[in-house]
């Protein structure tokens, strides 16, 4: 029997050969897409799923209660993980401080630049990088020690064993020597903390001046708790704690108007667990927000339901062409069972076929969707128990829904009367085809005012004016183990006779996002007059207004004729100069920053951070012991690609051996708007494809109703009706439904991308165009679609026509 089954759906699905392509086309689109999306959202959901000790870690991160609002920030104080330790011994098991660095080391004579974690003792003991080589127990005990990470062992020590060898930090003329104590392996993709070579906190180069300090704040802390502790009650604990440590901010907290939050604190320390670090974009590293893997997920899931419905449709039209088959059947003696089975088992078929095709597709379309999205999934993530169970769920759950369906409703024909040819109007009829036409169009019509929303906040995001020059100034990341100043003074000297260069400076930060993909900021917290102030502090050398165009508003830029402006000066922005009561006010004024510094001018606010954030307080100043970290190079805008190879041969000059990473300010910006250009592509390739599969349902649909109405069509043309006349009856009703679902996703594709630019402190408005774009783009394309078979059904012979009937 099962045999007998399986060669009549064969030949069926060989017999219909253009609705078994359509079917199998569109089922194998959706299927490797949806693979391609769920790979995507799987990948941030199983975040750190490696590491064994996940749900007993903790970020400890401050909240601040300013009056204006609520600040969080998750650097800390050297003695902060210390005294943590020490107050509560019997609750914390372990606690690491963390600071990302690099460093230059030499093996054999031959350098080598390697990024570095500072780390505590216990860090192996929290996170569970592998260990490949050495011992993990006593990894990090000494100070002398590094561990490093697998590509960066291979790299130096190519198939030696680097267990117990000696490299040496590059540091000026004074080289300090690191035993090898241990291997790591590379870290996931998905890890929040990338494994890096680990050297211990205490040998960073400003540790012993640092050490007791808790008004220098650069680096996480984690902490992990014992397993009978609950954090939730853990963190109320700490009150005593931020009590006994932050007395003095807390004091100037209060003197300057800060409020009390729900547990009575204006400053409070916080954990946060790391289970749920990859998702907090406020204090979190790597972090996205939830809604990204959510709404991949989302997608995926509708243009399956779009290819689904389709596959209804087209079984719907196929079983009106056998309906006298399955009259004979059930008249043989068919029972309703076995007419399910037979017609469920072809769709079956189609599925599988389409899976095949669908797995097929995604294997060779991978690397290609992870360039566009930049995205790290793998075939191979297929493999994963899990992901087989959800494959092997979503696969029945499609076939079920669509083979069931139109088994089920097959076997409910009437024997007689599908035996008299009364069985169109009835199978045809009904509201679910309407349902699935709106649901349809709904989805496509939410995907592509989706795409035009994202889009025009991404437009917005390029060219809103940021107040620097973004278009002829070249950053360039000085590197590991480059005196930034010996750097910078070289390029002075050697372009200075080049006439398409215009000026050269250097600062301890970068704007945007660079090639070295480094971004950071130092704050400063002071006091003044009894007030409490805050501010983004960055040190700069000469000529760094000039070069990058800000404008001045009061007062005068850095100038080398005085003295004192190396050392004693700083400027400040527009921000910084209200909270200071004015722009007459602060001029003149010394800050306590780093020595106290004299305020010689304000600058007119510009964006030194992404759009997303609001715009913050920020001073300028000189302190040669931040360091130069970045070169900013004016160009006269002539010959770019010339110049930037000028640049880069100027670099390998002074270090023939480093990495030349220049980059444009525009480059720059628009790196920091990646994940928006992800979601712009995903939501536009999604729209296509929803929009495509949807055309294929609706052409579906249009040739079962016109085909059923073609004795009307041809009445109505003997008695006089035009072309015209006709089209425009025949669409009317797929119009109405269009506008219905029109009616529907606005309001749905509204509150969702209001919410997505609330993540924005600077965003564009969501105006009445976008909807009215998506909607119009919905009518033309299921005029477009509709009108092909009804222009056809109208020009047909109207005799022909009724002698069919």
């Amino acid at each position: 029997m099962l045999k007998n089954y399986i060669k009549i759906a064969w030949r069926n699905l060989v017999k219909e050969k253009a609705f078994t392509a359509i079917n199998l086309l569109g089922l194998s689109l959706a299927f490797a897409a949806s693979i391609m999306l769920f790979l995507t959202a799987d990948f941030h959901f199983s975040y750190d799923d490696f590491q064994e000790n996940k749900d007993d870690i903790y970020k400890a991160y401050v909240k601040v209660n300013r009056p204006e609002n609520t600040e969080f920030g998750s650097s800390q104080a050297p003695p902060f993980a210390p005294a943590l330790l020490a107050e509560y011994p019997s609750e914390i098991l372990h606690a690491t401080r963390l600071m990302d660095g690099g460093m230059t080391v030499e093996y054999n004579g031959k350098p080598y630049n390697l990024d570095v974690n500072y780390v505590d003792e216990h860090y192996l003991d929290m996170f569970s990088f592998r260990v490949l080589q050495g011992s993990k127990p006593s990894a990090l005990t000494q100070l002398n020690t590094i561990v490093l990470r697998e590509k960066d062992a291979k790299k130096i020590f190519g198939n030696e064993d680097p267990i117990g060898k000696t490299i040496v930090k590059q540091n000026g003329g004074d080289g300090r020597p690191f035993i090898i104590s241990a291997v790591i392996a590379d870290a996931p993709e998905n890890s929040t903390i990338e494994s890096s070579n680990l050297i211990r906190f205490e040998v960073y180069g400003d540790y012993q001046k640092a050490k007791d300090s808790w008004d220098w704040r650069n680096h996480e802390v984690y902490v992990q708790l014992a397993p009978n502790v609950k954090w939730q009650l853990f963190e109320q604990k700490l009150k005593g704690f931020t009590t006994k440590y932050f007395k003095n901010d807390i004091e100037m907290a209060k003197k300057s108007g800060f409020v009390t939050d729900n547990r009575g604190e204006v400053i409070s320390n916080r954990l946060l667990p790391f289970s749920e670090e990859h998702f907090n974009t406020v204090v979190g590293r790597d972090s996205i927000n939830y809604y990204y893997p959510v709404m991949v997920l989302g997608i995926g899931i509708l243009i399956l339901l779009i290819a689904s419905i389709n596959f209804i449709n087209l079984s719907i039209v196929r079983s009106l062409a056998r309906a006298k088959e399955v009259g004979m059947r059930k008249a043989l003696g068919a029972m309703k069972a076995q007419v399910i089975g037979q017609f469920w088992g072809e769709a079956l078929l189609i599925c599988v076929f389409a899976l095949i095709l669908g797995l097929t597709a995604s294997y060779f379309l991978i690397p290609e969707f992870n360039a566009i999205v930049s995205g790290n999934i793998a075939f191979e993530d297929i493999l994963q128990p899990k992901i087989i169970a959800i494959l092997l769920g979503g696969f029945l759950l499609v076939t079920a829904l669509a083979g069931g369906y139109p088994a089920w409703m097959i076997s409910r024909f009437d024997t007689v009367e599908v035996l008299k040819g009364k069985v169109k109007k009835s199978a045809s009829s009904g509201g679910l085809r309407n349902t699935l036409i709106v649901v349809q169009f709904s989805i496509s019509v939410l995907l592509i005012a989706c795409t035009i929303v994202v889009w025009n906040q991404l437009n917005y995001l390029r060219n809103k004016p940021l107040g620097f020059n973004q278009k002829q100034v070249i950053s360039v990341p000085v590197g590991n183990g480059i005196n930034g100043y010996k750097l910078l003074d070289f390029f002075r000297n050697e372009l200075a006779n080049q006439p398409q260069i215009v000026s050269v400076t250097g600062a301890d930060n970068n704007l945007g996002t660079g090639n070295d993909g480094h971004n950071y900021m130092s704050v400063f917290g002071f006091g003044i007059d009894g007030k409490e102030y805050k501010t983004n502090g960055l040190n700069i050398d000469f000529d760094y207004i000039e070069t990058l165009d800000l404008q001045l508003i009061a007062g005068r830029s850095f100038d080398r004729k005085y003295t004192t402006d190396s050392s004693e000066a700083c400027v400040i922005n527009e921000t910084m100069a209200k909270q200071l009561g004015g722009k007459e006010k602060a001029l003149g004024k010394v800050l306590p920053l780093d020595g106290d510094k004299k305020i010689i001018g304000i600058v007119r606010d510009y964006h030194f951070q992404s759009l997303r954030n609001k715009m913050e307080s920020n001073t300028l100043f000189f302190n040669k012991d931040f360091g130069i970290n970045y070169l900013f190079v004016k160009v006269n805008g002539n010959s770019p690609v010339a110049t930037m190879e000028l640049l880069k041969k100027t670099y390998l000059t002074y270090k023939s051996d480093g990495e030349f990473l220049g980059s444009f300010l525009d480059e720059n910006t628009r790196n920091q708007y990646k994940k928006e250009e992800r979601i712009s592509k995903i939501f536009s390739t999604a729209a296509l494809l929803a929009i495509v599969l949807s055309c294929v349902g609706l052409f579906a649909i249009a040739l079962m109703v016109i085909r059923n109405r073609t004795k009307e069509i041809g009445v109505r043309k003997v008695l006089g009706a035009d072309i015209s006349t006709l089209v425009n009856l025949l669409s009317r009703d797929f119009l109405k439904l269009v506008l219905a679902a029109i009616v529907i996703a606005t309001p749905i594709a509204y509150y969702g991308m209001n919410k997505w630019l609330e993540e924005f402190s600077y965003r564009t408005t969501i105006q009445w165009w976008m909807f009215a774009i998506s909607g119009i783009l919905a009518v033309v394309i299921a005029l477009v679609t509709v009108g092909f078979h009804a222009i056809r059904a109208a020009s047909a012979n109207p005799v022909k026509s009724l002698r069919s009937e």
